[in-house]
């Protein structure tokens, strides 16, 4: 039995916790990842002006730098996108699930999803905008002013009305551009749950309308989101394919580069979703699991 449940309002803590908390053990492997690629180029690095020495402090600067900033850009960035979740929600509506048995998601309805990931994502680009914006124009001008940097001279003549383009333009584009793409993963989402399988979750009832998700199974929730970001990829892959061949890159090499580009990205995908929800399922009796109000 299928029911349409709307997502009214996510517990702050719980999300912003698990979010950071898988973040950083995201950054963490990963930065085990370039410690080991560096570990294999080593012997070439040593060999010129960088030693032993110098590599293994980059190595123990890296696991230490990346999951500490990976926690505390995603606290930040996960606080902000709940928050602004649980505002806007009685203005736009919630995001809406159709759950299976109230476990598995069988189709998201496009506009409510769309519209909800557009605007926070506007919002939080309109912020970082109010800082970066000034800072950069700022930047430009010096560098129009100095003359060390050649073609910016016509970017540094913008001032004023260069700040407003990246305050007011950069998150109009950026409203635009996220609900074209939201709208596209929620559509071949539900094209493909019924004929793959949707993102399952295990949830329990606390009170009334307050549910947690104990559980994500790992295999579900990183096929179809792999499959569906893999698709997105070859769409704006041969997009871009075209304006590489009008640009005078021969097809079959332009072909061959989304290809491989296409294969990698399933595969990275995959993995990157299954160690996601597979941390999930690890951290959520010890740190607590995220909590959701459906109605």
């Amino acid at each position: 039995m299928s029911d349409l449940k709307e997502i009214r309002s996510i517990r702050v803590v719980p999300f912003t916790l698990m979010s950071s908390s898988i973040s950083a053990v995201m950054g963490f492997l990963y930065a085990i990842v370039l410690v080991v690629i560096m570990g294999i180029a080593g012997t070439s690095l040593s060999q010129g002006n960088l030693g032993a020495g110098t590599i293994a402090t980059l190595a123990l600067a890296m696991i230490l730098a990346l999951p500490t900033a990976s926690f505390l850009i995603t606290t930040l960035q996960s606080f902000l996108e709940t928050v602004l979740y649980n505002i806007f929600v009685p203005r736009l509506g919630g995001i809406k699930l159709e759950l299976e048995d109230l476990k598995e998601v069988k189709s998201v309805p496009v506009v409510p999803f769309a519209l909800m990931v557009s605007s926070i994502a506007t919002v939080l680009i309109f912020l970082v905008m109010l800082i970066l914006g000034p800072l950069f124009m700022s930047l430009i001008q010096s560098a129009a002013l100095s003359g060390r940097i050649p073609g910016v001279e016509s970017f540094g003549a913008l001032g004023i009305l260069g700040i407003l383009i990246m305050v007011i333009g950069v998150p109009i584009l950026t409203f635009v551009v996220v609900f074209i793409v939201s709208a596209l993963a929620a559509i071949f989402y539900n094209l493909l749950a019924p004929k793959i399988g949707g993102i399952q979750f295990e949830f329990a009832l606390l009170s009334e309308k307050l549910h947690e998700i104990r559980s994500i199974p790992v295999v579900k929730f990183a096929v179809i989101l792999t499959v569906v970001g893999t698709i997105l990829i070859f769409i704006f892959g041969i997009l871009g394919m075209a304006l590489s061949i009008a640009a005078g890159t021969s097809a079959s090499s332009a072909v061959l580069d989304l290809l491989i580009n296409v294969a990698i990205n399933f595969v990275i995908g995959f993995v990157i979703y299954a160690i996601a929800a597979a941390l999930y399922n690890f951290l959520a009796p010890k740190i607590g699991t995220v909590k959701l109000e459906l109605e």
